[in-house]
């Protein structure tokens, strides 16, 4: 399709979810990570594809200092304090929403005739954007919407034309808000996009189970590369992509498509598997092994570790034999407990998901399907066998016995 030029702007700053604890406490979701990216650098890398120089962040002043943290990589030396290289970030109140002086912000500098609104808890991949924008183009106004005749409700994505907005994104706080108005003032059939899960390559993260369905198909994605330095003995098959200051250890086996960022330390002797996405400066260790699971910066897993379709926050560190378990003996889908409800994940197989600041001893072991909060630490030989919340210490009371040990001295023979 024609590559027309589109402005791209993320709601990052929203109402909190608490169904994507422990996650959502520390940062926004447009900041959480998959296939090797936060997924604003994901919009950035896919939209650019389709005529998007620009992504306008709309966050509020936690947010902002986030984002300048996690794109700081982008920041051009005599750049703007709000513009990182291709991301300019604008003041906003997600409890009041847009407001006429942000509208006229974006109406005088940022906005180009036809714009690509997105909230920052969805994730989609090249496929489903070619798809939707060759549907949008010529339409002034489409959106994506669930398969419910009854609601038809914006599933987080719309295409609007500039003459829309003036009324129709005031006081918006998510792309739904615009979607009704257009719908509502028109007066005319707004064309959509209705939600196919099974064809689409697209995902709202309603729960942090969520990132693994994405991580999955976004992986294949990834560009290759090789800017580390990998040592003789180690083995690397399929499409895998390496960050700078990045060291492969002998013996380390790394089976793509997989992403791991830069300054990390992989091995000796583990074993990284197909989905595997590491941020930057994460440790993994001797003997360990990871499946489509996705750590995010800082962490450790150095020592005789199995973690498989889990999710890892930040500066973590897990101790020697940490296991977690991913399937269940009778092979059904896992169930979780969210926000105090047990609710099925439609996964076979889900791990741990971990907030950030955990710390387990040695021996630790995750039944599939629990959380465990931010700051929390996990001591020598727990089953964690339910949710864990936010600071606090799990340990187990050892009760001990003795009695009088002597040892013969043995024959010589």
């Amino acid at each position: 399709m024609a590559k027309n030029k589109h402005s791209m702007i993320v709601f990052v700053s929203q109402e909190k979810n608490s169904q994507l604890f422990p996650l959502i406490e520390n940062r926004p979701a447009a900041l959480f990570q998959v296939a090797g990216k936060t997924i604003v650098e994901w919009f950035y890398e896919i939209g650019k594809n389709y005529g998007v120089e620009k992504v306008i962040l709309l966050a509020d002043k936690n947010d902002r200092k986030l984002l300048y943290k996690a794109l700081g990589d982008y920041q051009e030396v005599s750049a703007p304090i709000n513009e990182i290289g291709p991301f300019t970030i604008v003041d906003f109140d997600p409890i009041n929403g847009i407001t006429k002086e942000l509208l006229d912000i974006l109406h005088k500098r940022l906005l180009t005739k036809n714009s690509i609104w997105l909230d920052g808890n969805i994730i989609f991949s090249t496929t489903f954007l070619d798809q939707f924008l060759g549907k949008a183009e010529g339409t002034g106004k489409i959106a994506l919407v669930e398969n419910d005749e009854e609601k038809k409700n914006c599933l987080g994505i719309g295409y609007f034309d500039k003459q829309f907005l003036d009324s129709c994104a005031l006081k918006a706080k998510c792309v739904n808000d615009i979607f009704t108005e257009v719908r509502n003032q028109t007066r005319s059939l707004t064309q959509t996009v209705v939600f196919e899960e099974e064809k689409m390559e697209y995902w709202r993260i309603n729960y942090l189970w969520n990132l693994l369905d994405a991580n999955q198909v976004l992986i294949n994605y990834i560009d290759e590369r090789k800017d580390g330095t990998i040592e003789s003995g180690a083995t690397i098959i399929g499409k895998v992509s390496i960050g700078k200051g990045t060291r492969i250890r002998a013996g380390s086996y790394l089976e793509g498509p997989l992403a791991i960022g830069k300054n990390c330390d992989i091995g000796p002797n583990c074993f990284l598997r197909k989905g595997v996405s590491l941020g930057d400066k994460v440790r993994i260790g001797n003997g360990c092994e990871l499946k489509n699971t996705i750590v995010f910066d800082g962490t450790h897993i150095a020592h005789l570790s199995y973690v498989g379709d889990s999710i890892i926050g930040i500066d973590c560190n897990f101790g020697a034999g940490t296991i977690t378990g991913n399937l269940r003996l009778d092979d059904k889908a896992v169930k979780a407990e969210v926000d105090g409800k047990v609710t099925s994940t439609g996964r076979r197989k889900i791990g741990v998901i971990m907030g950030d600041y955990v710390k387990t001893a040695i021996d630790v072991f995750f039944m599939p399907g629990v959380t465990v909060g931010n700051n929390s630490a996990i001591g020598t030989g727990v089953i964690v066998n339910r949710n864990i919340e936010s600071n606090l210490f799990v340990h187990i009371t050892q009760e001990t016995s003795s009695q009088k040990w002597i040892v013969e001295p043995k024959k010589k023979k």
